[in-house]
This record gives structure tokens, sequence and C-alpha cells, in this order.
């Protein structure tokens, strides 16, 4: 049996993000989450042996802390999951137009500061016969490639968070590997009713909700295998192949 690996992962309150956590949890390995607010699936996720650390990670100035509590907690750091996102329509955006830069802040500018600040202060082992020791994954948007009506902000953040992710492949090879996973339609929210679900399965190649388990198999695979750096995975179930550019209303 391997040794356990240590992740943090951002955004692990609820959804995609518990669910990570809850995975690495059940398979032994030790997690450090970061969030913003108290949920009941956070308590117990720390029943489980969730380290967890408050963080709002929208504000530029919660770096340094954050990476000094990850310091004090390990000396050791396989992954990183970027999960942490927000998603506000345009519209919530010409309402409260400081939410354009909480986006590229979250989705971007954290995330790789955060990344750089982690490799400085708590670097990587060196390569074992050319293989990477640490893996970064960031979750973007499967609608980056396609653009997505009345999301045009969070989408174009989503884009950037891609491009970053390129240039930190190939700023921290051969130490780590760096890619992305672009979600499409993962999980409903409760409140979506039955015919606003019907018409979103409809739009994609495979018309089932696929649930968070998914994203556990994607990250699992990029932890994995030690020849992909750079690269996105779809996980869309086949949305750009038969509608590329939808509106989540």
């Amino acid at each position: 049996m391997s040794a356990p690996r240590t992740l943090l992962i951002t955004g692990i309150s609820r959804r995609i993000g518990a669910h990570l956590a809850e995975h690495y949890l059940a398979l032994g390995d030790r997690v450090i989450g970061t969030y913003r607010h108290e949920t009941e699936t956070l308590q117990a996720l720390r029943a489980r042996g969730l380290h967890a650390i408050r963080a709002d990670l929208a504000l530029p100035d919660s770096i340094p802390p954050l990476v000094e509590a990850i310091a004090t907690h390990t000396p050791r750091l396989d992954a990183i999951v970027h999960n942490a996102s927000i998603w506000p329509s345009d519209a919530d955006c010409a309402r409260d137009p400081g939410l354009i830069a909480q986006l590229y802040q979250l989705h971007v500018t954290t995330p790789v500061n955060l990344t750089l600040a982690l490799h400085q202060r708590l670097p990587p082992p060196e390569p074992v016969n050319g293989r990477a020791t640490r893996s970064v994954v960031f979750l973007t948007d499967a609608k980056v490639s396609a653009g997505n009506l009345g999301f045009i902000h969070y989408l174009a953040s989503k884009a950037a968070a891609e491009s970053a992710m390129r240039s930190l492949a190939l700023t921290l090879a051969p130490h780590t590997r760096v890619n992305a996973i672009a979600p499409g339609l993962i999980l409903f929210h409760p409140q979506d009713h039955a015919e606003k679900r019907a018409a979103r399965l409809a739009m994609n190649l495979l018309p089932f909700e696929p649930g968070a388990s998914v994203i556990a198999d994607s990250v699992d695979y990029l932890l994995q295998c030690p020849a992909v750096t750079g690269t996105t995975l779809r996980v869309d179930a086949g949305l750009q192949l038969l509608n590329p550019s939808v509106r989540d209303d």
C-alpha cells in the first residue's frame, strides 16, 4: 500500500469540494481544506480527519497567513486542487461590479500566487527518475472554449485560469505537474425543477447527471498519471460536441 498523501483542496464546505475531501480521506490521505462558511458537511469532514482552514481566497491578503497555516500543519504537500469558485452572471456583475475583481482574484490570482508561495515555503522533493513529485489541478469550466450566454466575466476568468495553468506547468516543471479539469454539468442544485433538469440534460451527448464522483475520478487520473502536464481534461458528457454554447438560466 502506498504511503498517505497530503492534499490541499480549496473550497471544501460543500458540493464538489466536499466530495473530494471525503474521497481522499476515505483513501487514507491527509486532507487540508479551505472554507469561507461553516456547514454541517464541513463539521462531518472534520470528524473524519479534515484539517480545515478558514480563508477568504477572494481577498488578496489571504495568501500569506494561509501559507503559514499550511506549513505549520505539514512539512509535505503532494497535491493542490484549486476548486474554490463563484459563478455570478453578467447581470449579477452589472449590479455589483466588485464581483468582477473577485472572479479574477479567486479563479486566477490566488491559485497562481498560492501555488508559487507554497512552492517556495514547502518545496516539492526532487523529481524521481524524471517524474514530478507534486501535482496541481485547476477546476475550470467546459464552456470556456465556446462561451456561454450571460456569463462573459465568469468564463473569461476561467479561461485565464486555464492559461495560467499552462504557464505554471512550464514554470514548475520538472518538480510539479499542473493540469486542469473542465467540468460541464456535474450536479444539479436542489432548487432546479424537473423541466429545467430535462432541458439541460438534453444538451449533453450523454444525457445524465454525472455526480461529483466523476470529478474525483478525474483528479485521481491527473494525480496518478506521471506523463500528463499542461493539459485540460474535459468532463462534460459531450456538451461541446452536441451543444457547445448554452445558456445556464
